[in-house]
C-alpha cells in the first residue's frame, strides 16, 4: 500500500478545505465604509457591493424591506447585512467574491411544551419526595426528585395532568397551555379508609420505573406498626422487608443481601452517618417525628451513588410546616421526646426541631439503693433543620443532628476534704470511682437549590459528619491528706469534611439525565489514650497515647440518563468514577452502572440491573455483633479496597389495584474483604489483616396490599451468603455471620376506623451462623524448676461459622387509639413485643460440668435469651 500518496493527498484535502474556510471569513469580516445608511434592502446591498467590490446572489425568496436604517457607516460585511435582514434571517455561501443570500428556513415547531414545578403537602407544604405526575393519557409521566421537582414534557392545547402520594388525595389540574408552563401541586391528606386511585398511579409508578429492588416506605406506616419498648424505629420495620436482617434478637443490625455491617451507606440528608445505633442497637438515631421520607436501595444503584457495597438508606428530614407553627410531644417506657416545626415570621422561613432523651439513668438510682456499684445508661438526640426560600429558583436549607450514648458504673463512694480550701477549711466532696463507655454521632450540611429554567435543576451541598468512640475509667485514691485521681480514657473515629454538587437536566421525555460530583476529606482516628493524674489539685500527668490520625481523600463524579428506547423498553445506564488517595497511594475505580425495565402489559415488568461497586474503608469488628467498638480504617499501602458486581432479574405485577406482587433474584461477588486473623495476634491491623473473598444469591418475594381497612405486606427471602479466606477453614468456604437460608417478614394493620388501628407483625428466620468449639481438652503446663504446675483446659475450632443459631421466630401486635382534644389530637399506643414468649436465642454457648476432683465430666450447649417473654409497651403522644 502506497502510504505517503494517500497521506499526502488528505492533507492537500484538509488544507484546501481550512483555505477556503479562512477566505469566506475574510469576506465577512472586511470593514468596509458605505456612503448610503437609509433605503431598500436592494439598494443597500448595492452600497455594499459597490464599496466592496464583491457580488450578490440572491432570489426572491428572501424578504426585501423596502424602508432600512443602518445604525453606522463603517462596520464589517458582517455587520451589515445582519441589519438589513434582521428581521428575516438569511444563510451565507461565499463563492470567491461572490456571495449567495440563501432564505434560513424556519425553526421546528414542537407540539409539546413543558410543565415543572413542585409536589408539596397542601397543609404543612411540605415536599413530597417520589410523587407521581403524569398527563391524562398515562402513557406521560415522571416523578419528583429529591426536593420535590419535577419536569416533563406534554402535547400541547387542552389537557390534564394529575399528581398522586401514597396518603394524599390525587389533584387533577385542567389546563390550556401553547407555552412552557409552571404546575405547583399542593395535595390534601386522604383521610379516607380506601385511597384505590391513588394507589393504582402509584403502583404504575413502581412498575414503569427502570430501578428494582428499590422500596420506599412512608413515614406514616412506621409510626403505625408494634413498637419495641414504646420506640418508633425505622430501622426494625426495614427489617422486615425482604433481603434485610438484624443480625440477633431485638438489634438493630442492618445486613443487606449478604453484605457486612459496614457495607451500607446511610444518608441523612445527604449526609454520611457512620453509626446508626442507641443502646448498643435496640434502637436507631432516626426519630420518625422529624423525618419525611425513607428510601432503601438494595441493587440496581443508580451513579449517583457510590461508596459501598450493599445498600443505601437515604433519609430525608421534614423542612417545616409553612402554615403555621405545630408540634408533638410523647412519653414512653424508656424516653420521651418532643418536635416543633413551623414558619418563622413567614412561610418563606420554617424551622423543624425535634430532641429525645431517655431517663432510665434518672430513675436507676431509686432501684440500687444500697448497692456497693450502681450503673446507668442515658441516651439522647436532637434534630434541627432550618429552610429559607429566597425566590421560587433559590432555595437553602441547614440541617443539624447530634446524638450521644454513654453507659457508666459508678462504684467505690467516699467523702474527701475540698483540697481547694484554706488550711482550716472543713468542707467535703463526694467522690467515686467509676468506668463508662459511650459514643456520639453530630452532623450540619448547608444545601442550596437552584432553578436555572424548567429543564436545569442543582443542589449544591457542603457538611460536615463526625463518629466518636470512648471506653474509659476515672480512680480514686485515697491517703492521709492526699488525695490522687486518675483517669484513662480511649477514643476512636472518623471524621468527614464534604462537598458536592448534583444536577438534574430533564432534556425531553425521553432523556432525564443526572451528573455530579464529590469530594471528601477523611479523618480517622484509630485510637487514642488519654491519660490524666492529679495529686490534689495538681495535674501531675496529662499526655496522649495512641497512633496518629490517617488522612484520605476520596472524589467522585458521576453521570447517568434514563431513558427510553421504545415505549416498553426503558433504560437507566450510568459511570461512577471514583478516586482515593492516602499520603502515597492512588486508588481509582471506574464503577458501570445499569438498569432496564421492559413493560409487557401495562401492569406487568421484566426488569434487569447490573452494578459495579467499590468501597474505599472498612470496619473492624470485635465478634458476631456490629457494636461501636468496631474501628473504621481506610484504605492503605497494605489494605485495599473491596469491591462488588451485582447481577439482577426481577418481575413486578400489579395483581389488581393496590395488590402488587414483586419477585427478584440477585448474585454478587465480593472481592478484597478484609478480616483479623483471630489464630494469631498483632500489634496492629495492617499486620493482622487477612483478605477473601465471598459471594451471596438469593430470591426475594414481595406481596404489598396497600388499600381498603387491611394493609402490610409478605416478604420472603432464601438466600445463600459465603466468604473465603485463604488463612482460614482449610481455604474452603465458609458462611458470613448473617447467613440465613429462609426469611419471612410480615407485617399488617387493619383500621377498624379513622380513630383505631390494630397491627402486628411476625417473622421468622432459620438460624444465624455461628463459630462453637468442637472439644474441650486437658492442656498441662511444661514442668518449671522441676515441678510440674497446673494445667488448664483449652478448646479447638473444627470449623468457622459451623454450627447454627435455633430458628428464630417472633409476633409482636400493637393498638394505636386516637382522639380529638380541645386543642389538638392524642394517641395511645399499647402493645406486645414477643407476645407469644418465644425463648429466641441471643447467643449460644458450652456449659461444663465437673466431677469432685476437677475432671471435665461433660459439656451442655445452651443459648442466653434476653427477651424470653411478652414484653409490654405504652405510649402517650399529642400534636397540638
Amino acid at each position: 500500500m502506497h502510504i505517503k500518496p494517500i497521506t499526502s493527498t488528505l492533507l492537500f484535502i484538509i488544507l484546501l478545505c481550512l483555505s477556503i474556510n479562512t477566505n469566506a471569513q475574510d469576506v465577512l469580516n472586511r470593514q468596509i465604509t458605505l456612503t448610503k445608511t437609509e433605503g431598500s434592502a436592494k439598494e443597500l446591498l448595492q452600497e455594499i457591493e459597490l464599496q466592496a467590490e464583491i457580488l450578490f446572489s440572491y432570489s426572491n425568496k428572501i424578504c426585501l424591506n423596502e424602508n432600512i436604517l443602518l445604525s453606522e457607516s463603517t462596520n464589517t460585511i458582517d455587520h451589515f447585512l445582519s441589519e438589513i435582514f434582521s428581521e428575516c434571517p438569511v444563510e451565507y455561501k461565499i463563492r470567491s467574491r461572490k456571495i449567495i443570500l440563501l432564505p434560513k428556513p424556519p425553526p421546528e415547531v414542537s407540539n409539546n411544551i413543558r410543565v415543572s414545578g413542585f409536589v408539596k403537602s397542601r397543609k404543612s407544604k411540605e415536599a413530597l419526595i417520589g410523587a407521581s405526575v403524569y398527563h391524562n393519557n398515562k402513557t406521560l409521566g415522571t416523578s419528583s426528585n429529591s426536593f420535590g421537582y419535577y419536569s416533563f414534557e406534554i402535547p400541547k392545547g387542552e389537557t390534564s395532568i394529575l399528581s398522586s402520594f401514597i396518603g394524599f388525595r390525587t389533584e387533577n389540574i385542567h389546563i390550556n397551555a401553547y407555552k412552557d408552563t409552571t404546575i405547583n401541586f399542593f395535595l390534601e391528606l386522604n383521610y379516607n379508609l380506601e385511597e384505590v386511585k391513588v394507589i393504582q398511579n402509584m403502583s404504575a409508578e413502581e412498575i414503569n420505573t427502570t430501578r428494582s429492588s428499590t422500596i420506599t416506605v412512608p413515614i406514616e406506616q412506621i409510626t403505625e406498626m408494634p413498637l419495641f419498648m414504646g420506640e418508633v424505629d425505622v430501622i426494625k420495620s426495614l427489617q422486615l422487608l425482604p433481603g434485610i436482617n438484624s443480625g440477633s434478637e431485638g438489634l438493630n443490625g442492618f445486613y443487606v443481601r449478604g453484605g457486612g455491617s459496614d457495607q451500607n451507606l446511610f444518608l441523612l440528608d445527604d449526609v454520611p452517618i457512620y453509626n446508626i445505633s442507641h443502646l448498643l442497637g435496640f434502637f436507631s438515631i432516626f426519630n420518625a417525628d422529624a423525618i419525611n421520607s425513607v428510601n432503601i436501595t438494595k441493587a440496581g444503584f443508580p451513579a449517583r451513588y457510590g461508596g459501598r457495597l450493599s445498600s443505601v438508606l437515604d433519609i430525608r428530614m421534614k423542612d417545616g410546616n409553612k402554615e403555621k407553627i405545630k408540634g408533638t410531644a410523647s412519653i414512653g417506657a424508656i424516653s420521651s421526646k418532643i418536635a416543633l416545626d413551623g414558619p418563622i415570621k413567614s412561610e418563606k422561613t420554617t424551622f423543624n426541631f425535634s430532641a429525645r432523651r431517655s431517663y432510665f439513668d434518672l430513675f436507676s438510682s431509686l432501684f440500687q439503693s444500697g448497692s456497693e456499684a450502681k450503673s446507668s445508661f442515658f441516651f439522647y438526640d436532637t434534630n434541627l433543620k432550618l429552610s429559607h426560600e429566597f425566590s421560587p429558583k433559590n432555595k437553602v436549607y441547614a440541617s443539624f443532628y447530634a446524638g450521644k450514648d454513654k453507659f457508666f458504673t459508678k462504684y467505690n463512694y467516699n467523702t474527701v476534704r475540698n483540697p481547694n480550701q484554706p488550711p482550716e477549711g472543713t468542707e467535703t466532696l463526694n467522690i467515686n470511682d467509676e468506668s463508662n463507655s459511650g459514643w456520639i454521632n453530630q452532623m450540619a450540611a448547608l444545601r442550596w437549590n437552584k432553578l436555572y429554567n424548567n429543564k436545569l435543576f442543582s443542589n449544591i451541598t457542603v457538611a460536615y459528619s463526625q463518629y466518636s468512640y470512648f471506653i474509659g475509667f476515672e480512680q480514686n485514691e485515697i491517703e492521709t491528706n492526699t488525695w490522687n485521681y486518675y483517669e484513662q480514657k480511649y477514643n476512636s473515629g472518623i471524621t468527614d469534611l464534604l462537598s458536592k454538587v448534583d444536577f438534574d437536566y430533564f432534556l425531553n421525555n425521553n432523556h432525564h439525565i443526572k451528573f455530579g460530583g464529590n469530594y471528601t476529606y477523611h479523618t480517622f482516628k484509630p485510637g487514642i489514650d488519654i491519660v490524666k493524674r492529679v495529686q490534689n489539685i495538681e495535674t501531675v500527668i496529662d499526655s496522649t497515647i495512641g497512633g496518629d490520625n490517617i488522612y484520605g481523600n476520596e472524589f467522585y463524579l458521576y453521570v447517568e440518563d434514563d431513558f427510553h428506547l421504545t415505549p416498553k423498553l426503558k433504560m437507566n445506564v450510568g459511570l461512577h468514577s471514583a478516586s482515593y488517595f492516602t499520603s502515597s497511594q492512588a486508588y481509582h475505580s471506574l464503577q458501570p452502572r445499569f438498569s432496564a425495565r421492559y413493560l409487557l402489559t401495562p401492569k406487568l415488568a421484566f426488569k434487569t440491573s447490573f452494578s459495579r461497586m467499590t468501597q474505599f474503608m472498612h470496619l473492624v469488628t470485635s465478634g458476631s455483633l456490629a457494636l461501636p467498638t468496631d474501628i473504621w480504617i481506610p484504605v492503605t499501602d497494605k489494605i485495599k479496597p473491596q469491591h462488588s458486581n451485582q447481577y439482577t432479574l426481577s418481575s413486578t405485577w400489579q395483581i389488581q389495584n393496590g395488590f402488587d406482587l414483586t419477585v427478584e433474584a440477585y448474585y454478587k461477588d465480593n472481592q478484597q474483604l478484609l478480616m483479623i486473623n483471630p489464630e494469631n495476634s498483632y500489634s496492629s491491623i495492617e499486620e493482622g489483616a487477612i483478605f477473601g473473598d465471598g459471594y451471596a444469591h438469593g430470591i426475594e418475594f414481595l406481596v404489598h396490599k396497600k388499600t381498603d381497612k387491611l394493609t402490610g405486606w409478605f416478604g420472603y427471602t432464601w438466600s445463600k451468603s459465603m466468604n473465603r479466606f485463604s488463612e482460614l477453614n482449610k481455604g474452603e468456604y465458609f458462611p458470613t455471620l448473617n447467613d440465613r437460608r429462609h426469611d419471612v417478614g410480615i407485617y399488617s394493620n387493619y383500621k377498624i376506623n379513622p380513630r383505631m388501628s390494630i397491627s402486628a407483625t411476625w417473622a421468622f428466620s432459620s438460624g444465624n451462623a455461628v463459630t462453637l468449639p468442637s472439644q474441650k481438652y486437658y492442656k498441662p503446663q511444661l514442668p518449671s524448676n522441676g515441678t510440674l504446675e497446673n494445667g488448664d483446659y483449652s478448646e479447638h475450632i473444627d470449623e468457622i461459622h459451623g454450627y447454627r443459631m435455633p430458628v428464630y421466630h417472633r409476633l409482636d401486635i400493637g393498638i394505636n387509639m386516637t382522639k380529638e382534644i380541645r386543642w389538638g389530637q392524642q394517641t395511645w399506643s399499647m402493645g406486645l413485643y414477643n407476645a407469644y414468649g418465644r425463648q429466641n436465642a441471643f447467643s449460644l454457648y458450652f456449659d461444663s460440668n465437673y466431677d469432685s476432683e476437677g475432671n471435665l465430666v461433660d459439656r451442655q450447649l445452651n443459648q442466653l435469651s434476653i427477651f424470653p417473654f411478652p414484653l409490654p409497651y405504652i405510649r402517650y403522644t399529642i400534636k397540638f
